[in-house]
């Protein structure tokens, strides 16, 4: 598959990394020739340095030979707009951005092929799960403590949840828990952002560094069920966590990594549960990219349909199925199944075996209906 990744950052290596792994085609677009030449070394990949949003770097990346591209600089407009250039100047039959803000995405909702991956609300998907958990009692063995924690508070069965920052992360965290019928506080470090954010959040804000005793003791850490350190520093996650549990006795902490490489120093110093926005990028991207084994062969009318391939396997929903038994959608049809060295005409009794290439006729619109129904959600 041919994929552009644009951004080498902490993402975008660790990405290009696996990708470079399973074989496929590569080229990298990123504004730092530093960044790129750490990626040299991974041969055969293209290495295009300049602005991923600029048309004519798109075209020197190959862009318009590409099935995939993936935007993942830090910079959510950046992403935004490569992935509109490459979907509406190229035709790049899918697109993955990254997105910070949650705002911005609404700004490609009308795009059912550009998919938008939100750290911030996957963060808070998996925090608030692992949180529910906590409340019910599901939660890891205790860390053992080296210094005695203080006797906890009446009310160890209540839903308190502390969080620690009053970032992106921190005030959606904050909003999902208390939509969830949680008892929350948010500590924020900066004045004037708490002052803001007590307008916003129905719940306590309390002011100071969330790593500090008197802080802690002021938002109620002594009765806390899970204490979430979600601010953008991982040495003040740590170390906020560290005093939650071992002088406050917050029996679950969760600590939010923006480096994944800390996420195992955290563990081994007593954290116990951490989120990695980097690791989470990653994880769906790789969850999207199996679902992205179609090969583009032609589009027609602008892009208003495309014939594409698709490689049945032995997971796939329609293996063993009829051709008359798979729910096409309405503006779908199969024309070829490459079967071997036979191409075979699909007929309503033609059965689908395990390393069939269908080949469909489809509207844009409907392809992933069709890609469902074909290789499964």
């Amino acid at each position: 598959m041919r994929i552009v990744v644009i951004g080498y950052g902490r993402v975008g290596s660790r990405t290009v990394s696996a990708l470079h792994k399973d074989g496929h085609q590569l080229s990298i677009i990123d504004k730092e020739g530093t960044r790129l030449s750490a990626a040299s070394q991974l041969e055969p990949i293209n290495l295009v340095q300049g602005n991923g949003i600029d048309v004519d770097v798109q075209r020197e990346a190959g862009m318009g030979d590409a099935d995939v591209l993936l935007a993942v600089t830090r910079d959510d407009n950046v992403n935004l707009m490569a992935a509109l250039v490459a979907r509406t100047h190229f035709k790049v039959p899918r697109a993955i951005a990254r997105i910070y803000e949650p705002s911005h995405a609404e700004a490609a909702q009308e795009d059912a092929l550009l998919t938008i991956v939100c750290p911030t609300l996957n963060a808070v998907d998996l925090i608030v799960d692992r949180v529910d958990k906590a409340a019910r009692g599901i939660q890891e063995p205790a860390v053992p403590l080296v210094t005695r924690p203080r006797s906890r508070q009446p009310g160890d069965d209540s839903r308190y949840i502390l969080v620690a920052g009053g970032g992106k992360v921190g005030v959606n965290l904050a909003r999902a828990l208390l939509d969830s019928g949680h008892e929350v506080a948010v500590i924020e470090q900066d004045a004037p952002r708490a002052a803001a954010l007590s307008n916003k959040l129905e719940c306590p804000v309390y002011i100071g560094d969330s790593s500090t005793h008197d802080v802690l003791e002021e938002a109620g850490a002594g009765r806390a069920r899970v204490f979430v350190a979600a601010t953008g520093s991982d040495q003040d996650n740590l170390i906020a966590c560290q005093v939650a549990k071992k002088v406050f006795g917050v029996p679950k902490t969760i600590a939010r990594a923006s480096n994944p490489k800390n996420e195992a120093v955290m563990a081994r110093l007593g954290v116990d549960s951490t989120v990695s926005s980097t690791a989470i990028i990653q994880h769906v991207i790789e969850r999207e990219l199996p679902t992205i084994r179609i090969k583009t062969l032609l589009s027609l009318h602008d892009g208003a349909f495309q014939i594409l391939e698709y490689p049945i396997d032995s997971s796939s929903p329609a293996t063993g199925k009829l051709v008359r038994e798979i729910n096409l959608p309405s503006e779908a049809n199969l024309i070829a199944i490459l079967r071997g060295p036979n191409t075979v005409v699909p007929r309503g009794d033609t059965k689908l075996i395990d390393g069939d290439v269908v080949v469909g006729l489809v509207n844009s619109a409907q392809e992933p209906s069709l890609r469902s129904a074909l290789l499964g959600s």
